[in-house]
């Protein structure tokens, strides 16, 4: 489409002033003077053309105009918000009776209820011989002052006429979901702009391989491409979830939905004009650069992946019976328009994924790790051919884990752990193995311990009771006083403290460590109180008393006790909260 080409109809001298004023009168919202001010210069120019091209130029140019009448240009696609408080309106002009009229809405992140009318033309005027003038309007069509087309949903929709009357057309949308950023294209050209990509007859996505971690997909080539010649690349969206019939609701999901930037029309100098223009050509070219990265990943299971002029590709990593929808979009480098083949969703066929089998060396401690792509993990121990009792000991570090204990095809023993747990299996002979599992869709890190020696165990002893008791008749403003139950073994106790930084209100937020399994070596200095080492423990479990002193007033504050042996891993007793006293 030359955009310095006017239609035939542009002669007269008059008529183009007419036409000038009427311009100047559409940057206005009073839609009644907009109405009026077609009329007058409807009925006096003489052949119309179908689209006004030096209008068409000056909104091109002063896309601020769009955000300022709420008028479409004829054959531009426009960026428009929709929010779900209330009603927006705009309006599209069609000059002459007669030509084809297709108006088409992009959602892109929300749900959008709209509707397209042609408004009845109010009674009274003030320009002489006006009401003669919308009698007449009224009598050649009866579209007017009707609904042409409603419709809600997520999907791209149009209204399409190949005979419209001339009017003011009025778009109301409104957004149902939550606000969102969508697209309107209107054109009375529809057959020669081509604005999006054309398909090819057979837009379907076939399936050329399926595995278990791993689908192919290939198409045909756009029209565009290969009819047209337009630079066109394709990009594919897989997710689970569902699928996107617009490629700006797929990046609304990735990066989020903003609302279009209104342009800064400035003074309307020249100058002015200049910047604002090499400004827009800057932000056009950063964001076809940003569109042409090969790929874009948010996590995965979502991807967006631009590949060029490929008609085939390969997803990878997929996991085994499982859903998975695809997208296919051809996509105009120049304009980053875009259209979507026929949506596809495929199945991965079940199956059991091989693992690598970790060995666990007897009385050799382990740090390992489930993760989100790999959320199972198993490892093997073999304790030979004569009876022994095997002792399995798993700690989670962050978040609780599925432990089970197989041999052969049996399930010995099993549970969830949410804390340090042993495991012990009597009379245990032959090769075991140890899965564990994770418990939610993040990495969790856990230690695991596996012997046949008692004597290797390497976790001091705990009291059964691993409460750490405040006394809080002895609370005072400055000190508190803690006790807590020592083991029957020897072990040295560490106590640490930490001012409570949680905003929680039930407390509990911050008692617990970020990670369990760290030890007092990984405290700060000025968090320990005191360290104390019991050489000659009672058979009984005994009680150690501590005086913590120096505290703020007033201040809530969380105190750790550790207890380890030598060379030996530290075990952690249940965190406890002490507010200081405010008033002494």
């Amino acid at each position: 489409m030359n955009l310095g080409i006017y239609r035939a109809g542009l002669r007269s001298r008059k008529c183009i002033d007419r036409r000038r004023a009427t311009r100047t009168m559409l940057a206005c919202k009073d839609i009644l003077t907009l109405m009026l001010a077609w009329l007058v210069t409807a009925t006096q120019c003489q052949s119309l053309p179908t689209r006004d091209e030096e209008l068409f130029i000056h909104q091109m140019r002063n896309p601020e105009t769009f955000h300022d009448s709420s008028l479409i240009p004829d054959g531009a696609e426009v960026n428009a918000y929709a929010v779900t408080e209330k009603i927006t309106r705009y309006f599209f002009l069609v000059e002459e009776d007669g030509p084809p009229l297709e108006v088409t809405i992009t959602p892109c992140a929300s749900t959008l209820e709209w509707n397209l009318s042609i408004p009845e033309v109010p009674e009274e005027g003030s320009a002489s011989g006006i009401n003669d003038q919308l009698e007449h309007q009224r009598s050649q069509s009866s579209k007017v002052g009707s609904i042409l087309k409603t419709y809600k949903g997520f999907n791209v929709s149009t209204y399409s006429s190949t005979n419209s009357p001339a009017g003011i057309y009025m778009l109301k949308v409104r957004a149902v979901d939550h606000d969102s950023s969508f697209k309107i294209y209107a054109t009375t050209t529809p057959n020669s702009d081509r604005i999006y990509p054309v398909l090819p007859s057979d837009s379907r996505v076939d399936v050329t391989a399926v595995r278990k971690d791993r689908v192919s997909l290939a198409w045909k080539s756009s029209l565009s491409e290969t009819v047209y010649l337009q630079p066109i690349k394709y990009c594919v969206a897989m997710n689970t979830e569902r699928n996107y019939p617009t490629l700006c609701g797929i990046e609304s999901r990735l990066y989020g939905d903003r609302r279009p930037i209104v342009p800064n029309v400035g003074f309307g100098f020249s100058n002015e004009k200049g910047r604002r223009n090499s400004k827009g050509l800057r932000k056009r070219k950063n964001k076809l650069e940003s569109l042409t990265k090969t790929q874009i990943k948010t996590n995965s299971s979502f991807t967006l992946e631009c590949i060029g002029t490929k008609k085939m590709h390969t997803f990878t990593n997929l996991i085994a019976n499982h859903t998975y929808f695809f997208d296919v979009f051809a996509v105009d480098t120049k304009t980053n328009r875009s259209t979507v083949y026929q949506h596809i969703q495929v199945t991965t066929p079940a199956g059991e994924e091989v693992q690598k089998v970790v060995i666990l060396k007897d009385g050799k401690m382990l740090d390992s790790s489930v993760q989100q792509s790999k959320p199972k993990k198993t490892f093997q121990i073999d304790v030979g051919n004569k009876d022994k009792e095997l002792l399995v000991t798993v700690q989670p570090c962050t978040h609780p884990v599925i432990v089970e204990i197989w041999q052969e095809t049996s399930v010995v023993k099993s549970g969830v752990v949410e804390d340090l747990q042993s495991f012990t299996v009597n009379n245990a002979k032959g090769t075991y193995y140890i899965r564990v599992v994770g418990s939610l869709k993040e990495a969790i890190h856990f230690k695991i311990f596996a012997t046949t020696k008692p004597r290797k165990y390497p976790y001091p002893r705990m009291p059964d009771d691993n409460r750490i008791n405040p006394y809080r008749n002895l609370r005072k403003c400055n000190s508190v006083t803690l006790g807590w139950l020592t083991s029957s073994e020897t072990a040295q106790y560490c106590l640490y403290r930490r001012e409570d930084t949680s905003t929680d209100s039930g407390g509990r937020k911050n008692l617990r460590l970020m990670n369990s399994c760290h030890g007092p070596g990984m405290r700060k200095r000025s968090e320990k109180v005191f360290c104390t080492k019991v050489n000659d423990p009672s058979e009984q479990d005994t009680v150690m008393v501590k005086k913590v002193e120096n505290l703020k007033k007033g201040t809530n504050y969380i105190f750790d006790v550790y207890v380890s042996r030598d060379g030996k891993q530290s075990l952690a007793y249940r965190s406890v909260k002490v507010k200081t006293k405010k008033y002494c």
